[in-house]
């Protein structure tokens, strides 16, 4: 099959989860440590170097495009570290708003989310879950906000109780989830009814499809379905190479190429493999808005 058929028989849709470990040719039940691995040596990579302080997002960032509409209508200061990855978490809020809410960011990663809504918005509380001990250690460590809270823990097994948030937040994590309809069972239960996912993430053409129709058959409307690709490839073009180079991932993946395989599809820098096959349309990078109206049905 590939990314452009319709979606698979239900029979196949297991498969819909192992996009990444096909990328990387890991078994989905290896995924999860290979990714933990990855993000361990990454962090380490950060702490012991001068990079530690000021890397607190892992997106790959937006960037507007003339003749393209932007649901975001302000702006950053050019010389902003990060603009890119700030401006990714404001477009996917669009019209959302966050004053007064219980947020949750699944797959949080380093924190960059959550602080770029406390220091924006005055949500009511900010919690960030991710599968990675040493970025949760770092976020603990990095955001001294008393609003933000930061937990280990699995997308596919959300350790809170039904209906505790307003708004749910994934961004570009859910292509390394393994049983991808585990974790948007979860958004649902954790989500109050009325409550809002605002999802974005890279995956094929026939994932999201899937995804429409798992979510809207279970408790979720869409309020918004936007194709960002154009803008995301914008901000690997400016800022990919730079990252490699920061990372020193050239140096480092030449002695291991699993990383060398993961670094291409953690930067994507243009040239690559990667960034090919995403400008060619076999993935697409889009900004998702739901909000729920019951509660799952899917068991």
């Amino acid at each position: 099959m590939n990314s452009h058929d319709a979606i698979p028989p239900a029979g196949l849709r297991d498969r819909l989860g192992d996009r990444l470990g096909d990328r990387l040719g890991v078994a989905p039940a290896q995924l999860k440590s290979r990714v933990i691995d990855f993000y361990n040596g990454l962090n380490t990579y950060l702490s012991d170097g001068s990079l530690d302080g000021y890397v607190q997002f892992f997106n790959w960032g937006y960037l507007p495009v003339e003749g393209r509409p932007d649901d975001w209508s302000g702006s950053l200061p050019a010389a902003m570290l990060d603009r890119h990855a700030v401006r990714l978490v404001l477009e996917l809020l669009g019209p959302l708003g966050v004053d007064g809410l219980d947020v949750l960011d699944v797959g949080c990663g380093r924190g960059g989310t959550l602080a770029a809504l406390a220091a924006r918005f005055s949500p009511r509380s900010l919690t960030g879950v991710d599968i990675n001990p040493t970025s949760i250690a770092h976020c603990r460590q990095a955001h001294a906000d008393p609003r933000l809270r930061f937990f280990q823990g699995d997308a596919e097994d959300l350790a809170f109780g039904d209906g505790t948030f307003d708004l749910v937040t994934n961004i570009e994590s859910s292509n390394a989830y393994p049983d991808i309809d585990r974790f948007y069972r979860e958004v649902n239960r954790v989500l109050r009814v009325g409550g809002h996912f605002a999802y974005t993430d890279l995956l094929q053409p026939a994932q999201f499809a899937h995804a429409r129709d798992f979510l809207t058959t279970n408790g979720f409307v869409i309020a918004a379905d936007r194709d960002i690709t154009a803008n995301v490839l914008a901000a690997r073009r400016e800022a990919a190479q730079v990252q490699l180079r920061a990372f020193n991932a050239q140096e480092a993946d030449a002695a291991d190429p699993t990383r060398a395989a993961l670094m291409s599809y953690f930067l994507a820098p243009e040239g690559s493999e990667f960034f090919d096959s995403i400008e060619d349309g076999r993935f697409e990078y889009r900004i998702l808005r739901l909000r729920k109206v019951a509660n799952c049905i899917e068991l």
